[in-house]
């Protein structure tokens, strides 16, 4: 079974690498680094935008009601 698995599924960087013409070890690296990068992208995207948010809210006081003065 775990052959099978194996052949199969698991070939995928090999079979990239080999149409491309790089290592493997080259190739499962880039998909490493890069599913880093998108990862650590979303979550400073998500900083920033929460951050400006938050400074427009201080910047711009909006008045719920006609007595709060």
């Amino acid at each position: 079974m775990i052959e099978l698995i194996g052949k199969y599924s698991l070939g995928v960087c090999e079979r990239i690498s080999k149409k491309l013409g790089i290592r493997t070890t080259n190739l499962r690296f880039l998909f490493f680094y890069l599913s880093i990068l998108t990862l650590l992208l979303g979550i400073i995207l998500y900083l920033v935008l929460a951050l400006i948010l938050k400074v427009k809210d201080l910047i711009i006081h909006r008045k719920k009601t006609a007595f709060d003065l």
